[in-house]
């Protein structure tokens, strides 16, 4: 005579929980955080960011202190922005965030939990909005707290050669605003392209080549042959449109920005507040 078990099924709490796209940003927040390479890749940002902000400002500061004639040269040039102190580490900055938007969608690839990511979420576009959320809110802001750290720390710097960012000129706030923007962009590409390779080193490879490596030769075509169609071409270029926002301002300190320049950018002096812009140099 055998006897036949009759132990209880395991009920899931959650089993009546509905999926909404709330829940979906709370997991995709948690599971971010819970990555080691998250924190690594977002320190390695912040510290990018203000370390080429601060490097950048000593090494001029430096320079000019024992060659005033530099700094006459420069200003009789056009000057440099003060902005570009500032946002001097945001190539480099968005080549990580770069990493992180691809780590965010292959790293679950990799580990086959996108499988249960799926499973809750079966129609799969709400996990790539709450993904694409999580990076963006993540990306922007830590890009935008090491842009106003670098502000703080090169402003004693900058300041003792009448040399300072005002706050109150619109064009220098949208180059501040536009390294955590054009960052964004960048992070979020490369998720889209992790989402379709599905491999770590493949999206950051593709990322960079269009995102730096592209524009650099096309514009180095561009600038040393003048042709039309390399001019063509950088303009169209994806790194072309969010640079845009920050080298409008610093115009010709971006890889091919001479084909992407505007026909008349606006030159500030160096020394003095710089809302006191000049007239269009061209």
């Amino acid at each position: 005579m055998s006897t036949v078990s009759t132990a209880p099924m395991f009920t899931s709490p959650y089993a009546s929980t509905k999926v909404t796209f709330p829940r979906l940003l709370r997991s995709e927040w948690r599971k971010l955080w819970s990555l080691r390479s998250t924190w690594w890749v977002l320190g390695v940002t912040f510290v990018i960011m203000v370390g080429f902000a601060l490097l950048f400002s000593l090494a001029f500061t430096s320079f000019v202190s024992g060659n005033p004639e530099a700094m006459a040269a420069a200003d009789e040039a056009g000057g440099i922005p003060p902005t570009t102190f500032v946002v001097a580490g945001y190539s480099f900055g968005a080549l990580v965030a770069a990493s992180l938007g691809a780590i965010a969608i292959t790293g679950e690839y990799s580990t086959g939990q996108i499988r249960s990511s799926l499973s809750a979420a079966p129609t799969r576009l709400p996990v790539l909005w709450a993904k694409l959320t999580v990076v963006a809110v993540v990306t922007f802001v830590v890009i935008a707290v090491s842009t106003a750290i670098a502000y703080l720390v090169t402003h004693p710097i900058l300041s003792s050669h009448d040399i300072s960012v005002d706050l109150s000129d619109g064009e220098q706030v949208r180059s501040l605003l536009g390294a955590p923007l054009y960052a964004t962009v960048v992070a979020l590409f490369a998720l889209a392209v992790g989402a379709l390779l599905r491999n770590t080193p493949g999206a950051i490879v593709t990322v960079v080549a269009l995102f730096f490596l592209v524009p650099t030769i096309i514009g180095t075509i561009a600038g040393a042959t003048g042709a039309a169609w390399a001019e063509h071409i950088n303009k169209w270029l994806p790194s072309a449109a969010g640079e845009r926002i920050i080298t409008a301002f610093t115009s010709g300190s971006a890889p091919g920005a001479r084909a992407a320049a505007p026909p008349a950018p606006c030159r500030c002096s160096t020394r003095g507040p710089a809302s006191a812009c000049c007239a269009p140099t061209r």
